[in-house]
């Protein structure tokens, strides 16, 4: 009897701890703050720019603990020295923080603060890879007359390009008003041109152009019973290096449009109502099939930025925010020896210079339009001037 009382008591005691333990599990879990110390110098901005400064600092390291993604340029070498890039970003990113702390220590301002790990949201904004420069050039035009009916196809249509590809987020973009003109052997014997253009635009790369054919033609139809009236739009596509002038690729597009094929220089180019003339969007067709193939062009090329000044062990660069450079990035730096140039087949027509790999900048600051790092080793700081390059790659200087 004492048996089937002890079971019936279990029974009921079970009956009302389960809901219990169940109630309990459904209930979220809180997990303890975590806290972070951000630092900012107080600089001209005075302490309230460099408190949004150190808490900003704070939020990117909390965002690195709870998710990171990396991008590394890294080789290995059994002579001589490698240089490795690299760049972290946080995958994170918190609204809401508390600041549980701030002192000042010198010229430096320190805020902890403490967040929620339950707070943390991924950021939709992660984007590991840097904003090319590049510089557009008006397109040469082979017969203006075929082209009458399209108001300033020769500036407007590369100014489309630039919009198009800039729109993408992978570049940054600067219109030239100088024509790289193809010439009888092609735009690759003007290298001194595209490096002019290249240099006063500030960018890695040039991007010219020829309208070569926009002309009306019959094409047969209904099984060559009869003809029909058409008209074919043509278009080069020149992709050169903006550091050496050296063309790197060519693409041609060609589209035809059944039709009269008038457009109207009323319709702006690129606007909706040019692009509803069916002349109009070939020529915008024929226009994104080149702006697809520049962009498979650029994209394994590595990142580069000049440098446009050296302090000390400090060295600024022409890339900065716009251009997605971060701190903590770390890129190569190269010095370019312009009296070792090296030629192909071509003798009158360089296909580079050599680089000599001297050393790693790590960004400590950035701008906008620039960014400031610190040279490693340092030694190597006083080999690097204006005009040398830094880039995202690998690099080994051979042993001595």
């Amino acid at each position: 009897m004492p048996s089937k009382a002890f079971a019936f008591f279990r029974a009921a005691l079970a009956a009302i701890l389960v809901p219990l333990l169940l109630a309990a599990s459904a209930l979220p879990a809180f997990s303890a703050p975590i806290e972070a110390e951000g630092v900012a110098a107080i600089a001209e901005g005075g302490v309230a720019k460099a408190r949004q400064n150190a808490i900003r600092d704070a939020l990117e390291q909390l965002g690195l603990r709870s998710a990171a993604r990396v991008e590394v340029a890294a080789g290995a070498s059994s002579r001589g020295t490698s240089f490795d890039s690299s760049r972290v970003q946080p995958a994170a990113e918190f609204d809401r923080y508390s600041v549980l702390r701030e002192w000042q220590t010198g010229q430096l301002l320190h805020v902890r603060i403490a967040v929620k790990e339950e707070d943390a949201r991924p950021r939709g904004s992660v984007n590991l890879a840097y904003r090319k420069k590049l510089v557009v050039t008006p397109f040469h035009l082979r017969s203006s007359p075929q082209l009458d009916d399209i108001d300033g196809i020769a500036t407007r249509l590369p100014q489309e390009l630039l919009r198009r590809m800039t729109a993408s987020g992978r570049f940054l973009g600067k219109a030239s008003p100088y024509v790289v003109s193809p010439g009888a052997s092609g735009p690759a014997a003007d290298t001194a041109a595209v490096r002019r253009i290249a240099t006063m635009h500030e960018s890695q790369f040039v991007i010219s152009g020829e309208i070569v054919d926009a002309s009306r033609f019959e094409q047969p139809a209904y099984y060559g019973l009869w003809k029909r009236r058409a008209r074919r739009i043509e278009i080069a596509f020149f992709v050169h290096d903006g550091l050496t002038g050296t063309l790197l690729a060519r693409h041609t597009a060609v589209t035809e449009q059944p039709g009269e094929g008038t457009v109207g220089r009323d319709k702006p180019f690129g606007s909706a109502s040019f692009a509803a003339t069916p002349f109009g969007g070939a020529i915008l067709r024929a226009l994104d099939e080149g702006i697809a193939a520049i962009a498979a062009d650029l994209a394994p090329l590595p990142f580069m930025a000049k440098v446009v000044q050296v302090q000390g062990e400090r060295i600024f660069i022409d890339a900065g925010s716009t251009s997605s450079v971060a701190p903590g990035d770390q890129l190569v730096v190269y010095r370019a020896d312009t009296r070792q140039q090296v030629y192909g087949a071509d003798p009158l027509v360089p296909l580079g210079t050599v680089e000599t790999p001297v050393g790693t900048v790590t960004i400590v600051q950035v701008q906008p339009g620039f960014a400031i790092g610190t040279v490693t080793p340092p030694a190597a700081a006083r080999q690097v001037s204006a005009g040398d390059m830094v880039r995202f790659d690998v690099a080994v200087m051979p042993g001595r």
